[in-house]
C-alpha cells in the first residue's frame, strides 16, 4: 500500500530534531523514521536497489527489521495503529516504533509518530489495559522522557493485548490511535534475537 512519496521524507528530514540525550529526540531515530515512512511509501525499484532496512518477518500486525547505521547494525519492530480517530483530521504516516541499538546506553526505545505536530510542550497518554504512560512531544514525534524507562513500556507492551495513544495537535485536536499488541512480543525477540 502506498502511503506517500518522496516529498515526506524530505519534509521529515528537513525537522530533524536534537538528540534526546541532550535535548528532546535522538537524531538517528529521526533518520530511520524518515527512512522507513520511504520504505512504507515507496514503489519504486529504483530504491529497491539501494541500500535498503532488512526485513526479518512480519509476525501478526508487527512488522520487524534490522539496519546498518555507522557501521552498527540496529533493529526496529513497528506497526500502524488499526483505528485512528477523529476521522476526516489531515493526518501524514502514524505509527509506533520501537529501537533497539545493542551498542547505545539507551538499547530500546519506543516512539509515536503521529502525523502532525503535537501542541508544543503537550504530552501524550500512551493506554495499556489499566496502565497509563505519559510521553513527551516535539513536533510529530512521542517518546518516553529522558529519566524514564522504556524497559517499562516494552514490558506493559509486551503482556497487552492493545495499546491506545491521546495527543493533542497544535490546532487543539485530540487524536486517539489504537494499535494492536498481537505479534509484539515474537517481534521483539526477533528484533533482540537478530541484534545481539
Amino acid at each position: 500500500m502506498i502511503y506517500g512519496d518522496r516529498k515526506l521524507i524530505n519534509e521529515q528530514l528537513a525537522n530533524l530534531k536534537p538528540n534526546r540525550y541532550s535535548g528532546p529526540m535522538n537524531k538517528s531515530i529521526l533518520i530511520l523514521s524518515a527512512l522507513l515512512i520511504f520504505v512504507f511509501v515507496s514503489s519504486s525499484s529504483a530504491f529497491a536497489q539501494q541500500k535498503s532496512p532488512k526485513p526479518l518477518g512480519t509476525f501478526k500486525d508487527w512488522q520487524a527489521y534490522s539496519w546498518v547505521e555507522n557501521g552498527k547494525t540496529l533493529c526496529y519492530m513497528l506497526s500502524r495503529p488499526n483505528k485512528s480517530t477523529p476521522k476526516g483530521v489531515n493526518r501524514d504516516d502514524i505509527y509506533l516504533m520501537v529501537t533497539y541499538r545493542p551498542s547505545s546506553s539507551s538499547k530500546e526505545e519506543v516512539s509515536h509518530i503521529t502525523g502532525y505536530s503535537y501542541m508544543e510542550k503537550s504530552t501524550v497518554d500512551v493506554l495499556i489495559g489499566n496502565r497509563k504512560f505519559v510521553l513527551a512531544t516535539n513536533n510529530d514525534v512521542a517518546w518516553v522522557p529522558e529519566g524514564e524507562s522504556d524497559a517499562k513500556l516494552i514490558s506493559a507492551m509486551r503482556g497487552g493485548s492493545k495499546l491506545v495513544v491521546k495527543g493533542k495537535s497544535t490546532r487543539g485536536t485530540l487524536t486517539t490511535d489504537s494499535y494492536s499488541l498481537q505479534g509484539f512480543t515474537a517481534a521483539h525477540k526477533q528484533i533482540r534475537k537478530s541484534c545481539t
